[in-house]
Order: C-alpha cells, then structure tokens, then sequence
C-alpha cells in the first residue's frame, strides 16, 4: 500500500476514533453520518480502497461537524469548512446530520 494512502486511511480512521468517542456513537452511525454508508469505515479498515473525492467528503464532514469543545487531532489536516449562503444551506445539508444533535441529546 502506498504511504500516501497508508497516511490518508490513518487520517480517516483517527477522525472516526475521535468523533465517535466524543459523540458516543458508534462507528456504523458516524460512518452512515459522513459517507452515506454504515459499513464505510469497516471496508476502510479492512484495506479497501476509496477515492480522493471519498476522502474529501468524509473528511470535510468531519470538519464541519466536529463536536464543539473537542480538538481536531493532531497531525491530521483539517479542511476548510466551506461556508454555505444562507439559500443554499437546505441544498447542501446531510439529511443523516439533521439527526445528529437529536442523538446525542436523547
């Protein structure tokens, strides 16, 4: 496997850890959150491939998700967080997110 997408599937796995432990979800429901898939991070971890858009997405997920109070880790680059116009959000929004802060509050 090539370093780069050794150091892209370690970025992927620790934002997953980070996330997950902070919210107390588990990795099937953070996984449907930011990839549309539940089983996402267990082909990840099993050394399937993804794609660069794949990786752009979840991470960028991640980003604009991140549990307030909770650091970014350490030695992963965190993306932009593209600010959306006020028109636009609905169009832009995960349907999965909405749900987000209703989990964790139940």
């Amino acid at each position: 496997m090539p370093a780069m997408e050794q150091h892209l599937r370690a970025h992927l796995t620790t934002c997953l850890a980070c996330f997950a432990a902070s919210r107390q979800l588990s990795t099937a429901r953070v996984a449907t959150l930011a990839a549309g898939d539940w089983r996402f991070f267990d082909r990840v971890g099993a050394g399937a491939s993804f794609t660069v858009r794949k990786y752009d997405e979840v991470m960028g997920w991640f980003s604009a998700n991140w549990p307030e109070g909770a650091e970014w880790p350490a030695g992963v680059p965190r993306p932009d967080t593209p600010t959306l116009a006020p028109e636009m959000a609905d169009e832009n929004e995960n349907p999965a997110a909405k749900n987000l802060s209703d989990e964790v509050a139940a």
